[in-house]
C-alpha cells in the first residue's frame, strides 16, 4: 500500500523499526513494530559495517515477510553528538515596494549559501523558519503583497557531517533501501510535544539518555536551538560506582527508592544493607550519595545552559521545560534532583518529567511525515506541504 511508511530510529546498539499505515481519511496507525539489538552501531557510529548491514537485511526481510509487503524506502531518526545547529537572520531592503516571492528566494539562498560556505564538511538535515519580520514587526506568515522597507527572516539550520551521512546512507543502500529523509531525534521528540500540547509554543526539551544528552528550545512553536552533548545518566552512575564501589543495578535501585532531595541533615542516615546485592556491604551515607549526584547534575546543567545564552532568559518568559529520561526506574527521584538544580521561577516556568520510551521520537517523526510542519522551510517528503515549503524546496 502506497500509504505505508517504514521509519527506523538508530540508537545506542539498537534500531527500532515502525511501519505506519495511512488510511483514506489521512489517519495513520502502527501496523508493525520491531526492536533489533546488538546492531554494530553505537551512538550513531557504525563500528562494523558488514555486520550492521547484515543485521539490517535480516530485520527488513523479517518485516517484509510478516506483512507480505516490500519496502524500498525508509525514514531514519538519528541522535548523534555531531549534529550542529546554526541560526541566521537575513534581510533584504525593499524601499517601500511590495513583498514578493522572489524576496524570500533571495533571503533563503543567502542564508543557505552562508551555511554551506562555512560548513563545507556538513550536510543540511533541516531548514526551519521561525520568524518573518517586516519593518521590525513580526509576522506569523509570509507577508506577501504587503509594502515595507526592510524584510528579514530568522532561519535555523540543523546539519550533520557529510561522512556520517554517507556512512548511514551506504548502510541502507547496501540493502537496496533508499533513505527518504533523516530526522534529528530531538526534533522528532519536539514534534511529538507540539502535537500533544497544541497550546504550547515556548518550551525547552532536555533529553537525558544513557550516553548522550540534548537540549532544544522552541519559541512560538519554532525550533530555534538544538545541541547534543557527549554525556548522560551513565555519567552519574559512573561517578557513584567509582566513589562508592557499588554496581549500576544497586545505584538504580537506591535512586529509585530513596528520597535524595531533602538536603543535608544533622543525623547521618545510611543506605540499608539490603540494597547491596552484587557488591560487599559498606556504610554509605545518603547525604554523601546525594551530593555526588547533585555535583554531576549541576555540572551537566551548567554545561547545557552556558553553551547557549538563550536558555538563560527562561525566567523572563513563560516557558515549559520537559525533562526526558531514558531510565524509567529513576525518573521520579533523579528528575526531582534535576528540577531543584534548574532553579527556575516556578510561577512562570512549568517543569514536566517524561519517560523517553522507545516510540516517542518515532511518533513525532510520523507526525512530521504525514502532516507536515509549517515551520519547516524545506521538507523532503511531505504529502501535505506548507506554503513556504513548496516555495523553497527547489533550493535543495
Amino acid at each position: 500500500m502506497s500509504g505505508d511508511k517504514l521509519i527506523a530510529e538508530i540508537g545506542d546498539d539498537k534500531i527500532i523499526y515502525v511501519i505506519y499505515e495511512k488510511n483514506k481519511k489521512s489517519e495513520y496507525k502502527i501496523i508493525k513494530e520491531k526492536i533489533s539489538e546488538k546492531t554494530g552501531i553505537k551512538n550513531g557510529k557504525i563500528l562494523d559495517f558488514n555486520y550492521a548491514s547484515s543485521r539490517i537485511k535480516t530485520d527488513i526481510n523479517s518485516i517484509e515477510k510478516d506483512l507480505d509487503k516490500i519496502f524500498r524506502n525508509i525514514t531514519i531518526i538519528i541522535n548523534e553528538i555531531d549534529i550542529s545547529c546554526t541560526n541566521l537572520s537575513v534581510f533584504k531592503k525593499l524601499n517601500g515596494s511590495k513583498v514578493e516571492k522572489r524576496d524570500f528566494d533571495y533571503i533563503l539562498n543567502e542564508a543557505k549559501s552562508s551555511v554551506i560556505k562555512n560548513q563545507e564538511d556538513n550536510s543540511i538535515l533541516h531548514i526551519l523558519n521561525s520568524n518573518f519580520i517586516l519593518d521590525k514587526i513580526k509576522k506569523k506568515k509570509m507577508p506577501l503583497d504587503l509594502r515595507g522597507d526592510h524584510l528579514s527572516m530568522h532561519i535555523t539550520f540543523i546539519s550533520l557531517p557529510k561522512s556520517n551521512l554517507k556512512n548511514i546512507t551506504a548502510l541502507f543502500e547496501d540493502n537496496d533501501i533508499k533513505i527518504d529523509r533523516i530526522i534529528s531525534k530531538p526534533l522528532a521528540c519536539g514534534m511529538n510535544l507540539l502535537d500533544k500540547n497544541k497550546g504550547a509554543k515556548n518550551f525547552i526539551l532536555i533529553n537525558f539518555e544513557k550516553k548522550i544528552s540534548s537540549v532544544s528550545m522552541y519559541e512560538d512553536a519554532s525550533l530555534v536551538f538544538l545541541r547534543t552533548f557527549p554525556f548522560g545518566t551513565d555519567s552519574i552512575y559512573k561517578d557513584i560506582s567509582q566513589l562508592c564501589s557499588i554496581s549500576e543495578n544497586e545505584i538504580k535501585l537506591i535512586i529509585k527508592d530513596l528520597d535524595l532531595t531533602k538536603g543535608e541533615t544533622k543525623k547521618k542516615i545510611y543506605v540499608d544493607k539490603n540494597y547491596f546485592k552484587e557488591t560487599e556491604f559498606k556504610k554509605l551515607n545518603i547525604n554523601y550519595l546525594s551530593n555526588i549526584i547533585k555535583a554531576r547534575i549541576d555540572e551537566m546543567l551548567n554545561y547545557l545552559f552556558n553553551e547557549n545564552k538563550n536558555l538563560h532568559y527562561t525566567n523572563n518568559n513563560i516557558f515549559r521545560i520537559h525533562l526526558f529520561f531514558e531510565d524509567k526506574e529513576i525518573l521520579e527521584n533523579l528528575g526531582k534532583l534535576f528540577t531543584n538544580s534548574l532553579k527556575v521561577d516556578e510561577s512562570k516556568t512549568q517543569i514536566e518529567l517524561v519517560e523517553l520510551n522507545d516510540f516517542l521520537a518515532l511518533s513525532g517523526a510520523a507526525e512530521l511525515i504525514f502532516k507536515g510542519w509549517d515551520k519547516e522551510a524545506i521538507p523532503l517528503n511531505f504529502r501535505k506541504k506548507s506554503v513556504i515549503a513548496g516555495f523553497f524546496e527547489r533550493f535543495l
